[in-house]
């Protein structure tokens, strides 16, 4: 969907070849006439390009525009537009905004994408978001990556929000329909939902050896808090599944105070006990030792540190933190986390129920996955 179209006049190019790369500096002027808004870009636009190589390089737009929003409120609108550039492929730009319009807030957290048309005299810049009704994609920068995630909401009002946190290199979707259909059983319900894809995962920034469960709480909490500032949500849930549910209940134990109920999906506690006696998935290795990376499987490589943090993770004792109501489910069938390390968890909690499913393995599939979704939305909708 097309939220922005600016028309850009390009002024006289400032160029300098070193012997490492061309450097392009051209600065620009322009207008936007759209409708959420009206206005001008003020003086200093400029967009710079850096080649080090004749077909591969990268681009650096930053402008302010003036004008009104769509209220009909005077405000400005700041644009830092960013891609890389290859010969023979189309340019996709990633733009970040800033603005004093209280309407247009919602663009600072948006995914946004932009594309570069041509025109006779000048070029016009689009940006466009994938939102749809009662979906809103958003991007959170976090140490210099975005990440990248989802909120749903269908109904009008105030409403709990239920926080849903993937495993260990899933993504939001989850194999890929489950989180999805909690999303809709919830929504429908007049709830909402966020899901998003921790580093180095589906479409968020960071590459997938430098992931460590603390890195992940990193992300949760930077979600947690977006949530914490929507002006609908009246209360907070956490969800997750594997990986996820061993960041889920930390990351509840670290906001007691926040968060009202707890799903754990297969919690993977047993993480640390693996990290300790050195393996992961089908990956052996000298846990006094660990290698640069190692392959876990799947062409997933897992950097060192990942398992120097995971022998010593306070999973349990954190968790513990939290007393409000939780769900810990499991099945009989999971293939990669032991009974016992999800049972464990009933040790910390007050308010604690645990479902164990004869024929659901680690993924949640099989014949109980419908039983386990209702237990499920019943608990996170039950007063």
């Amino acid at each position: 969907m097309e939220i922005l179209r600016i028309q850009i006049q390009l002024g006289e190019t400032l160029a300098l070849d070193s012997p490492t790369a061309g450097v392009r500096m051209i600065p620009f002027t322009g207008f936007c006439e759209s409708t959420i808004f009206k206005g001008n870009v003020l003086p200093g636009g400029m967009d710079t390009q850096v080649f080090p190589s004749p077909d591969r390089g990268t681009l650096s737009a930053r402008y302010m525009l003036e004008g009104v929003d769509e209220t009909g409120q005077n405000c400005k609108l700041f644009i830092d537009n960013s891609a890389v550039m290859q010969a023979g492929r189309e340019t996709v730009t990633f733009p970040r905004i800033k603005t004093d319009s209280e309407a247009l807030r919602w663009l600072e957290t948006a995914d946004l994408q932009g594309r570069i048309e041509d025109r006779e005299i000048g070029l016009d810049i689009v940006i466009s978001t994938e939102n749809t009704p009662g979906r809103r994609f958003i991007a959170l920068q976090r140490g210099g990556i975005t990440l990248r995630g989802c909120l749903e909401k269908m109904k009008e009002g105030p409403c709990p929000l239920v926080l849903m946190l993937h495993g260990f290199g899933g993504d939001m979707s989850l194999y890929p329909s489950l989180f999805q259909h909690l999303s809709n059983e919830l929504t429908a319900r007049g709830y909402a939902t966020l899901r998003f894809d921790f580093n180095g995962h589906g479409k968020s920034d960071g590459a997938f050896p430098q992931m460590t469960v603390w890195n992940e709480m990193e992300d949760a909490a930077l979600f947690l808090q977006y949530a914490r500032q929507l002006d609908f949500v009246t209360d907070i849930y956490v969800l997750g599944h594997s990986q996820g549910g061993v960041v889920a209940g930390m990351l509840s134990g670290l906001y007691p105070d926040v968060v009202k109920k707890l799903v754990l999906l297969a919690p993977a506690a047993s993480l640390k006990t693996d990290a300790q006696e050195g393996h992961c998935m089908a990956a052996q290795y000298d846990t006094f030792h660990v290698p640069e990376t190692v392959d876990v499987g799947g062409n997933r490589y897992v950097g060192n540190l990942y398992f120097r943090m995971a022998r010593n993770l306070p999973i349990y004792e954190t968790t513990a933190q939290y007393k409000g109501k939780a769900l810990v489910i499991f099945g009989e069938k999971d293939e990669v986390v032991k009974l016992e390390a999800a049972e464990k968890y009933m040790d910390g909690f007050k308010e604690g129920k645990f479902l164990l499913y004869p024929t659901l393995n680690h993924g949640l599939g099989g014949e109980e996955q419908e039983e386990m979704a209702r237990e499920v939305i019943q608990f996170l909708t039950e007063a």
